[in-house]
């Protein structure tokens, strides 16, 4: 039988650092709901350190979500999920509840209602005190780095809608509107960034 697992060689190089951000900077996370899940490494790589979590991948494509199924089963997860966040209401098919919400490498490569709409799920999905996790590639107040540049001007080439997001410009005050706070941002290898956002309450 085919092996339906996916490899991605972005994945290869950043999982680690992604696991170790999110355990040092998420220790009391129980329950997560992972957004674009992918080749399902990075939550693999992820649980391989926080074994007792809880994990609810998620992708819009079938073939990633069958590699990510084959992933998560073999660790005792649930399967997949067919998640876009470009469509309203998307969050109404999580059957738990989550107090984490992870999104690696996607704001970038969605829509503007896409990544709108990540938050406006967060919002209605996450308690009080519950974090959404983010990785990627961001722009602080309008300034990136040069192959950010060129690596956003070939998002646009690709798609109109997709592009490097603006942390502070952008992703704040739309937060803001759904009670989520900026908690951290770092910058880590190859030009992205981990940024924590944190459910203030409604």
């Amino acid at each position: 039988m085919t092996d339906p697992k996916l490899y991605s060689t972005s994945a290869a190089r950043n999982k680690g650092v992604i696991a170790e951000a999110f355990t040092r900077l998420l220790p009391s996370a129980e329950s997560v709901l992972e957004v674009g899940s992918g080749t399902g490494e990075h939550a693999e790589a992820i649980l391989a350190e926080n074994p007792s979590l809880r994990w609810q991948a998620s992708d819009p494509k079938p073939e990633e979500r069958a590699s990510i199924s084959a992933r998560m089963s073999a660790l005792g997860q649930p399967e997949a999920l067919p998640i876009d966040t470009r469509e309203d209401g998307w969050w109404q098919v999580v059957p738990e509840k989550v107090d984490t919400i992870v999104a690696i490498n996607m704001i970038h490569i969605t829509s503007i209602a896409g990544y709108e709409n990540l938050f406006r799920g967060a919002a209605a999905l996450l308690p009080e005190g519950g974090h959404l996790f983010l990785y990627g590639p961001f722009s602080r107040r309008g300034a990136m780095e040069e192959s950010n540049q060129r690596f956003h001007q070939s998002l646009r080439e690709r798609d109109p809608e997709w592009g490097v997001r603006d942390l502070d410009d952008t992703l704040q005050p739309l937060a803001a509107r759904f009670a989520l706070g900026l908690q951290h941002a770092e910058r880590v290898p190859a030009n992205n960034h981990v940024v924590l956002f944190r459910q203030e309450g409604r």
